[in-house]
C-alpha cells in the first residue's frame, strides 16, 4: 500500500448511506408531526401554546443534546457517539407513539430531539471528514438535504397508505405514522457501529491503531498522520467568530424554513383543495428535489457562496411577491377584497390561490438551490473550522439553530393569529435578504478546500 492517492469512493458511499439514513429519520419524524397534527390536536384537545410546544419539543431536546455530545465527539471520537443518536431517536419514536397525554407526548419528543440533535452534529461531520475535497459538497447535500426531503415524502406516503387501507380510527393512524419512523433509525444502528473512525479524526487528532487499520482497508492505502498540535482552547478562540457567523446564518435560515416545512401543509394547502399529503408531494417533487439536483451539480463547480446568494435572492423575491399578493391581490388582476389580513390566505381562491402556491414553490426551489442545500445541510461550520474543534463548533451551531427554530415554531401559531400570513411572509423575505448580505460579507468559500 502507498500513501498517495487513497480511493475515497467506498468510504464516501458508506458514510453517505450511514449518516444519511439518520437524517432521513430526522426528516420523517419532524415532518410527520405536521401531517398527523390534526389527529393529535383532536385527541389531546391542545390549545395554541400546546400546539407549538408539541411540535417544538424535539427542537428543544436537540439543542441540549447537541452541546453535550458535540463536545464529547471532539474529546472521545466520532465513532463512540455514533449509534447513540439513533438509539435515542428510536426510544423517542417508540414513546411518542404510545403517548396518552400532552405531557407524555412532549417528553417523548424531547427524547427524540436528543437523538436528532446528536445526529445533526455527527452526520455532516462524518460525511465531511470522510470525503475527497472535490466531491465533499455533493456528498453533504445528498446526506442532508436530499435524504431529509425523502424522509418527509416517505412520511406522507406512509400516511396515504394507511388512509387507503380504510383505517377509520384516527388515534391509530397518527400513532402508526410516527412509529414507522423507527425502521430507518434502527436499520443503521449496526452500520454505525461498524464504520471506522473518520479519516480526519484519525489523521489529525487520535490515530488509534485498530481504527487506522480499518480505515486503510477501506481506502486501499496507507494514510499519512499529521497531528494537530495546537491546543484545543487556542483553536476554539481563533474560530469563535466564524462559528458565530455560520450559526447566525443557520438560525436565520431555520426561522423561516422550519415553520414553513411544518406549517405549510396547514396554512397554505387548504384553500388550494390540496390535503397535506398532496401538498408535500407537490412541494418536494416540483421544487425541492429539482433544486437539490441543481445544487448537487453546481456546488463543487460554482462554489457555496454564489449558490447561497442566488438562492436567497430568489427566496426574498418570491416571498415578497406572495406577501404582496395576500395584501393587495388587485395588483395581480384579482378582484378579491380582503377585509381581515389575519384571514388573507383563506381569502385566495381559484387562480389567486394557484398563483400564491406558485410563488411558494418558486421560493422553495430557490431555497433548495442554495440555502436549504448548503446552510440547511449543516455544511458551513464543518467546512470552516478545524477537525480538533469541529464537533464543539457544530454543536454550538446546532444548539443555537434548534433553539431559534423551536422558539419560531412555538410562536408561529400565535404570530399567525396576531399578524396574519402576509406580515410573516414579508418578515421572512427580509430575513432572506439579511442572510444574503451576511454570506457575501463574512463567509469564506470552501469549494475544493482541504479540511484542516
Amino acid at each position: 500500500m502507498v500513501y498517495d492517492r487513497p480511493d475515497f469512493t467506498k468510504l464516501e458511499v458508506k458514510s453517505v448511506l450511514t449518516a444519511g439514513m439518520g437524517v432521513f429519520t430526522d426528516g420523517y419524524e419532524l415532518y410527520a408531526i405536521s401531517l398527523v397534527f390534526y389527529y393529535i390536536q383532536k385527541a389531546f384537545q391542545l390549545n395554541s401554546f400546546e400546539e407549538g410546544l408539541v411540535i417544538a419539543s424535539a427542537y428543544y431536546g436537540a439543542a441540549v443534546a447537541a452541546i453535550l455530545l458535540g463536545f464529547l465527539a471532539d474529546k472521545l471520537g466520532r465513532k463512540l457517539i455514533y449509534g447513540l443518536d439513533v438509539s435515542l431517536m428510536s426510544l423517542g419514536i417508540l414513546l411518542q407513539s404510545l403517548s396518552n397525554s400532552f405531557v407524555e407526548l412532549s417528553v417523548a419528543r424531547i427524547i427524540l430531539g436528543f437523538g436528532i440533535g446528536a445526529d445533526y452534529v455527527l452526520s455532516p461531520i462524518i460525511t465531511a471528514e470522510n470525503s475527497n475535497p472535490k466531491n465533499r459538497g455533493k456528498r453533504m447535500i445528498v446526506t442532508f438535504a436530499v435524504l431529509w426531503g425523502l424522509g418527509a415524502v416517505t412520511a406522507a406516503l406512509v400516511e396515504q397508505i394507511l388512509l387507503v387501507t380504510n383505517i377509520t380510527n384516527s388515534n391509530i393512524i397518527w400513532r402508526l405514522v410516527l412509529l414507522i419512523g423507527i425502521i430507518p433509525a434502527f436499520s443503521v444502528f449496526y452500520l454505525r457501529r461498524r464504520i471506522p473512525e473518520t479519516y480526519k479524526y484519525l489523521t489529525r487528532i487520535k490515530p488509534k491503531r485498530e481504527e487506522l487499520e480499518k480505515l486503510e482497508r477501506e481506502l486501499k492505502s496507507k494514510v499519512a498522520i499529521s497531528l494537530d498540535e495546537i491546543p484545543f482552547s487556542k483553536r476554539f478562540k481563533s474560530a469563535v467568530g466564524i462559528i458565530v457567523i455560520s450559526s447566525i446564518l443557520w438560525l436565520l435560515y431555520d426561522m423561516y424554513s422550519s415553520t414553513f416545512a411544518i406549517y405549510g401543509p396547514i396554512t397554505i394547502a387548504g384553500n388550494l383543495g390540496l390535503n397535506p399529503i398532496e401538498f408535500t408531494y407537490a412541494a418536494q417533487f416540483l421544487a425541492g428535489l429539482p433544486g437539490q439536483i441543481i445544487s448537487i451539480y453546481l456546488v463543487d463547480k460554482l462554489g457555496r457562496k454564489p449558490l447561497i446568494v442566488i438562492g436567497y435572492a430568489g427566496v426574498a423575491f418570491w416571498l415578497f411577491m406572495y406577501s404582496l399578493l395576500l395584501i393587495e391581490p388587485h395588483y395581480f388582476g384579482f378582484n378579491i377584497h380582503i377585509s381581515n389580513p389575519l384571514n388573507a390566505a383563506e381569502s385566495l381562491t381559484g387562480q389567486a390561490a394557484l398563483l400564491g402556491f406558485t410563488f411558494y414553490l418558486l421560493n422553495y426551489l430557490s431555497s433548495a438551490i442554495g440555502p436549504a442545500s448548503i446552510i440547511g445541510s449543516a455544511m458551513l461550520t464543518p467546512e470552516l473550522i478545524p477537525t480538533k474543534i469541529r464537533g464543539t463548533g457544530q454543536a454550538i451551531s446546532v444548539a443555537i439553530d434548534r433553539l431559534a427554530a423551536a422558539f419560531s415554531i412555538t410562536a408561529f401559531p400565535l404570530l399567525l393569529v396576531k399578524f396574519g400570513l402576509p406580515v410573516l411572509l414579508a418578515t421572512y423575505s427580509a430575513i432572506a435578504l439579511i442572510s444574503c448580505i451576511v454570506t457575501l460579507l463574512f463567509i469564506p468559500e470552501t469549494k475544493g478546500v482541504e479540511l484542516t
